[in-house]
């Protein structure tokens, strides 16, 4: 393995894009339009701001955090984007449905459920609505029927990582290779993102190449890489895990390498 690029060549390299700032997202009280206990839907929304919130890549509020706010749908998103907040989530629990049956492989009965839900992402400096998931949480053992219900809603819970992957990608660029193999195929890089967009180790980044198709600018998919070391607040170490024979080349041609996060 060749080192062609040293620290101290890539300190001095010009810095180009630096990843998003974490994004402050407001979660409101859920609408509970089925037939699930009251109290088992404030327990599906506590457990899915517990999830939410232990994503490095985002920062959760509630709404009950800002006291009384305008009831009028544009001043009231008006009024929490003067508090700093960049998003707002709402939510719905849409459908409950339980009963008992056989375990897998067993004459045993169970107690079981399903909770059926849906999230909506609204951008709030443009009041549109970015996203509107319908999602499901589920438990199919359950030794009682309260058992079922609070197992299926820590199910909920462990999704919210899943949805922030999803919904909050983090965009920043390829800023230097650092290793080659014999091959002259990068073997590990540096991106301009870390710890201030919430980026962890491990986290899987799919590199872009800028191309040009009839004349005009598009992004093509060239490669997979993944963090294996927080440099800074907005510098990472990564391993590539394919394409890099075509990341070496691009790069070396000056052309703009970009790396989006994706669901690992």
């Amino acid at each position: 393995m060749k080192k062609i690029y040293s620290i101290a060549m890539l300190l001095l390299m010009v810095f180009t894009v630096a990843a998003q700032d974490k994004p402050t997202v407001c979660i409101e009280n859920f609408i509970n339009n089925s037939d699930l206990n009251n109290q088992y839907a404030k327990q599906l929304y506590n457990e899915i701001v517990s999830g939410l919130s232990k994503s490095s890549r985002i920062i959760i509020i509630q709404t009950s955090s800002f006291g009384k706010l305008p009831k009028d749908p544009t001043a009231y998103e008006d009024a929490l984007m003067a508090e700093g907040v960049n998003y707002l989530l709402k939510g719905t629990v849409d459908e409950y449905t339980a009963g008992r049956g056989k375990g897998f492989l067993t004459d045993k009965i169970y107690d079981q459920c399903e909770i059926k839900y849906t999230l909506t992402l609204i951008d709030i400096e443009t009041h549109q609505t970015l996203s509107s998931e319908a999602m499901s949480c589920s438990y199919t053992l359950g030794s009682s029927a309260s058992e079922a219900i609070s197992k299926a809603i820590e199910e909920a819970s462990g999704d919210m990582k899943k949805y922030v992957n999803r919904h909050f990608k983090v965009n920043a660029k390829v800023k230097a290779i650092d290793q080659v193999d014999s091959k002259q195929r990068a073997k590990t890089l540096y991106v301009t993102m870390g710890s201030s967009s919430g980026v962890t180790k491990g986290d899987v980044l799919e590199v872009f190449a800028e191309v040009n198709i009839a004349g005009e600018k598009a992004k093509k998919k060239i490669g997979e890489v993944k963090v294996t070391e927080i440099m800074s607040a907005t510098l990472s170490q990564c391993e590539v895990k394919s394409g890099g024979a075509e990341i070496k080349v691009a790069f070396d041609k000056g052309s703009t390498l970009s790396v989006v996060t994706r669901v690992k």
